[in-house]
């Protein structure tokens, strides 16, 4: 293990693939190097070809080293393979804010790219073969389209893993639009969950209209919350209104099916005798509702 100074142009980036960009930090990042200058070696192997050195960590500090037309970069050379310095890199930064979708990637180099079984992968990395086995199975299963999204650091990884994951699962499509749509928006992860389990628990029509415009309807959502909360009671009333609304609008369209010319006699006494009793309870709903309710009366 030495450290050396190499030229920006010997290094290779092919792991780079396996973090995601932060352009926050690396905004940050970049500011503190072009006024101090390089505090730290960035970690490296020697690569197949003679002189030139392989990033093993340090991908950020490289970049911004580039941005500020630095020549060269302190590098600390560790004498051996590649997958087992990713491995030793991984454990001696276990504490260095990876996210789970880097961690799978890394899983997935080890095991798919270096063919390590799945619990030597565990085994160097000090963690159980299921954690291994999770990681995996999460970037396996995530579509190319949001791997280049939290890769750009365009999404975050919680928000990924959380949200639009389990959404692509039911439809992949909407949840491609619906990354799209959220893109550029800054919203939080508390915003982000807020609009995925409005939608989980909407009908078709507003799922629809979460997808198109999430922002609209989180405004929305959050302007009606604004106007002040309700209690429990009002809120078990608010639902079954909402409820008798919805189940009110079927009807209203299905009824002329269910009682048309051509419907059997037996059904439509039946659906009249029915049509009545509720008829006579939405006329108590509705004395009761204009003797409580303002404007009402």
């Amino acid at each position: 293990m030495k450290i050396v100074e190499a030229s920006l142009d010997a290094l290779d980036f092919k792991y780079g693939r396996l973090s995601a960009r932060r352009p926050v930090a690396e905004r940050k990042l970049l500011a503190s190097l072009g006024e101090t200058g390089q505090q730290h070696p960035v970690v490296v192997v020697p690569a197949p070809e003679k002189g030139r050195y392989i990033i093993i960590d340090g991908h950020k500090r490289v970049r911004a080293l580039v941005r500020l037309k630095a020549d060269v970069v302190r590098v600390v050379i560790w004498d051996m393979g590649a997958a087992e310095a990713l491995a030793t890199s991984y454990r001696m930064n276990s504490q260095g804010g990876r996210n789970a979708f880097e961690e799978g990637w890394l899983v997935a180099e080890l095991h798919r790219g270096w063919k390590w079984d799945l619990g030597a992968v565990a085994e160097r990395l000090v963690r159980s073969k299921s954690w291994a086995s999770k990681r995996l199975a999460l970037v396996e299963e995530l579509p190319e389209w949001m791997a280049e999204e939290v890769a750009s650091g365009r999404l975050g990884a919680h928000a990924a893993a959380n949200y639009l994951v389990p959404l692509t699962r039911v439809n992949g499509e909407q949840g491609r639009v619906l990354a799209e749509r959220i893109r550029g928006l800054g919203l939080t992860n508390r915003q982000l969950g807020e609009i995925y389990a409005s939608y989980r628990r909407a009908g078709a029509e507003m799922r629809r209209r979460i997808v198109e415009d999430p922002g609209l309807f989180l405004k929305t959502k959050l302007a009606a919350e604004a106007d002040g909360a309700l209690n429990d009671k009002q809120n078990r009333c608010l639902k079954h209104l909402e409820l008798i609304g919805s189940i009110s609008l079927g009807l209203a369209r299905g009824l002329p099916e269910a009682l048309g010319h051509d419907g059997e006699e037996a059904g439509q006494v039946r659906l009249g005798a029915a049509w009545r009793r509720c008829e006579e309870r939405f006329e108590m709903l509705a004395k009761t509702a204009q003797s409580l309710m303002p404007g009402e009366r």
